[in-house]
């Protein structure tokens, strides 16, 4: 009995042992396949900036397989090649890989800061709010010092409508690190609430905060010049925008920018070059969203309709990769009147999992005024417009929709909220905008 029990323990031992050796050296083993960068094409001045990257992700490629146990090379690769992917628009290539890596980093160290962390923003580019709020508070749980894990909460707060908490997450931010990212957010909140010359300052301090050349002073630069061009200065969006291109050639959102501020100068050839030129600068959807929406202005039908088609292939193959495009793919349908049961769907799901946004609340109403039920809308773009938010489109689509139930005097109000904001330098709502306003004068002047 004796040699019994003494053969079970060796048995045991030996298996635990065995199975001790192989989670150690399944812990220890790299990937087989370590992701590298893809050429980029693109102006020469940027040909050091991407060197500096190639470089920098060989490093880390290296690093992995010659110490496969350390949690931050595989976040640092991760992070390289989700900043290639917002440079190039490279999404399909670059962030399925980045989040094979977080994965990994996480699988080895579950609560890892800078894992956890990266792992949040990596949520938000793939627009799952509700997983990067989680993965964001886990982060700030583990370390309350660091400004950007506070940053990716409050971005998620405002994606989920959580504004008052993202006010206070941003001010956290603010307390630890006031840079760059920190005055953008504290700028956009202010946006959100109406004090556009506040955004503006903020925004400035942004800018004035980066590094001249770099994608993020660059894009800092493009919401500058876009709270001008909200604020009906143009002229100055057009400074900005060129002055951005100066320091970083074939930015695309720069070039998009020059093509709203011709289309408002109805410089329509000049705009449409522009908006070519943003979407051949970077694969990205949305500025084939927006060349298709301009052709639709101009009444260009049969090349709206060719790009609407990509613009929808883009979407399936974002679907595809785990990108939640439920509002974007429903406000291009309902621009397009295009499949209005799905946009209708879509927009739907998007508010039931973030009822507090004001842009879900706005694609919703609209969703539902498009189909007929333009009652149930009307207290739902109300609550779109909650904020005090100065922003032509939003009011323009609250006069359609109290107009369409029956509410006259709250249209006409709406409208010349939307007119003051100048909806006349957006093309695609201008006409109607003109033509809805001689109709509820009309209806006023008879009252």
């Amino acid at each position: 009995m004796k040699n019994l029990r003494a053969l079970a323990v060796a048995v045991v031992i030996g298996l635990l042992s065995g199975l001790g050796i192989y989670f150690a050296f399944l812990k220890r083993e790299p990937p087989k396949e370590l992701p590298s960068l893809s050429p980029r094409s693109g102006d020469a001045t940027l040909q050091s900036e991407f060197l500096n990257a190639k470089n920098a992700v060989d490093h880390y490629r290296t690093e992995i397989r010659t110490h496969p146990d350390i949690t931050k090379n595989y976040v640092q690769l991760a992070q390289l090649l989700m900043q290639e992917a917002r440079i190039t628009a490279k999404h399909h290539e670059y962030i399925p890989k980045a989040q094979s890596l977080l994965d990994e980093a996480l699988r080895r160290a579950p609560q890892d800061f800078e894992a956890l962390a990266t792992k949040a923003a990596l949520l938000m580019t793939l627009h799952r709010f509700e997983e990067a709020k989680a993965f964001a508070e886990k982060a700030t749980a583990q370390n309350a010092y660091n400004a950007s894990s506070y940053g990716v909460l409050c971005d998620a707060q405002v994606e989920l409508g959580n504004y008052e908490d993202a006010i206070k997450t941003c001010d956290k931010m603010l307390s630890l690190r006031p840079d760059l990212r920190a005055y953008a957010r504290a700028a956009y909140l202010r946006e959100l609430h109406g004090d556009l010359q506040g955004a503006t300052d903020l925004m400035r301090l942004a800018a004035d905060a980066g590094i001249s050349g770099q994608e993020n002073r660059a894009w800092v630069l493009y919401q500058l010049g876009s709270l001008y061009f909200t604020q009906g200065k143009i002229d100055t969006a057009a400074f900005i925008y060129t002055g951005i291109l100066e320091e970083r050639p074939n930015f695309a959102y720069a070039e998009s920018g020059l093509a709203m501020v011709k289309a408002a100068k109805k410089e329509n050839g000049a705009a449409t070059g522009y908006f070519i030129k943003a979407a051949q600068s970077a694969p990205e959807h949305v500025f084939l969203e927006q060349l298709a929406d301009f052709y639709l202005a101009l009444g260009q039908k049969q090349p709206a309709e060719e790009l609407a088609k990509k613009v929808l292939t883009a979407f399936e193959e974002h679907e595809k990769d785990g990108w939640n495009i439920d509002r974007e793919k429903a406000a291009f349908l309902l621009i397009h009147n295009l499949q209005p049961d799905e946009s209708l769907m879509r927009a739907k799901r998007d508010c039931a999992r973030r009822p507090k946004n004001i842009d879900a609340l706005e694609t919703y109403a609209l969703a539902l005024h498009k189909t007929g039920k333009s009652a149930q809308a009307a207290p739902l773009i109300a609550q779109a417009m909650r904020l005090g938010t100065k922003r032509a489109t939003l009011h323009y689509h609250a006069a359609t929709i109290y107009r369409a139930a029956g509410k006259s005097s709250e249209a006409l109000a709406e409208l010349r909220r939307a007119t003051d904001e100048r909806i006349d330098l957006y093309p695609l709502y201008a006409a109607g905008a003109k033509s809805l306003m001689d109709s509820l004068t009309q209806v006023a002047a008879v009252k």
